[in-house]
């Protein structure tokens, strides 16, 4: 039997849930990618079938689909760079410059989505039609799409940075930590909004019950707001103490509203996981870069250890050659103090003879 609670809902309190089939979107049911972070191969391209859904007016893209994340045959190249193999290059300082400058304006625009969402989840909460809620589930699916681009850009830079064995790298591997940082306050802000959702959520379903059941104590609006409501048998003991068509309207609006708690606290698990995989990212160089930075360390480190012993040559060479020299001076002295003191004393003697 087909029943559509929210169709006779009372006002504030009809909910249109998150996981409702009548949105195709189903946003908050589908996690990013359907497994953890920590275990999502990097740089996946992501299928989506959520763009240009007939009910993402505010939000839809061009009829196209995204080329980025749509084919797994053709690697990611965002902001126009060229169709080359990046796992076999490494990109110039100014084009990973390049792509940190787009992968930071993507991230405004995530920002503004994030506050786009806080406004929604106030009219979501309060509004009797399902326009708001329409927006909402729109703009979670594009935002969820956003995230994995975002995360997906940022491990590739690095990636990048770790193959760097250039004196670039030093520059890379800063600009990637702070990007990477930028990018985890985003996401914790954006837990944050989902977090404080989940309890308004949860505060509505309380309200709803009190309705059924005005004696209620907080330990039985504390159980009901904890219990499975897609168990029909939980949904008929709560008719139990009140079974006016009023009532059992109200709890199949908290049993559709405990559907979409379901499926915010999915959304919460998910944020949590990106978080915890943005805070192990941590840019370390690959064994064989290592390895060549160290040879071409030791390499500089030998040319350097030359260069002195070929001065220290110089210059025992230069000294040898003024020792030569001054050796060769001293010698001469030498022979002409000999020579004037033979001539003198030849000369000492001739006179003498003349003398006699």
């Amino acid at each position: 039997m087909s029943y559509n609670p929210y169709g006779q809902a009372p006002n504030a309190e009809a909910g249109y849930g998150y996981g409702q089939q009548e949105h195709e979107l189903e946003p908050y049911g589908q996690p990013y990618n359907s497994q953890p972070y920590s275990q999502q191969p990097h740089g996946t391209p992501q299928q989506s079938h959520q763009y240009g859904s007939p009910q993402q007016q505010s939000y839809n893209s061009p009829a196209q689909p995204q080329q980025a994340y749509s084919s797994p045959a053709q690697p990611q190249q965002p902001y126009g760079s060229p169709a080359a193999v990046q796992s076999a290059n490494v990109l110039s300082t100014a084009d990973f410059l390049s792509r940190v400058s787009g992968i930071r304006e993507d991230m405004r625009e995530l920002s503004k989505r994030v506050d786009d969402i806080v406004q929604l989840h106030q009219r979501a909460l309060t509004s009797s039609d399902g326009s708001a809620r329409e927006q909402l589930d729109a703009l979670v699916a594009h935002t969820q799409i956003k995230n994995t681009a975002i995360r997906d850009q940022i491990q590739t830079l690095k990636g990048d940075a770790e193959r760097t064995s250039d004196g670039s790298f030093g520059l890379k591997k800063r600009q990637f930590e702070s990007l990477n940082k930028e990018y985890k306050d985003e996401i914790q802000k954006y837990l944050r909004e989902e977090q404080e959702y989940r309890e308004r959520y949860r505060e509505q379903i309380a309200r709803q019950y009190r309705i059924v059941n005005p004696s209620a104590t907080e330990a039985e609006v504390q159980q009901a707001q904890d219990a499975d409501w897609d168990n029909e048998g939980v949904f008929q003991t709560a008719l139990k103490s009140n079974r006016s068509g009023h009532a059992s309207e109200i709890l199949r609006n908290v049993q559709a509203r405990h559907t979409e708690l379901l499926n915010i606290e999915r959304q919460i698990r998910d944020l949590m996981d990106l978080m915890q995989y943005l805070s192990t990212q941590v840019v370390e160089q690959s064994a064989m870069v290592q390895q060549a930075a160290q040879k071409a360390e030791e390499t500089t480190d030998h040319l350097d250890n030359a260069n002195v012993q070929l001065g220290k040559g110089v210059d025992h060479a230069r000294r040898r050659r003024r020792l030569k020299w001054w050796c060769a001076l001293v010698v001469f002295l030498i022979v002409l103090a000999i020579a004037l003191g033979v001539g003198l004393g030849i000369a000492l003697t001739n006179q003498n003879r003349n003398k006699t």
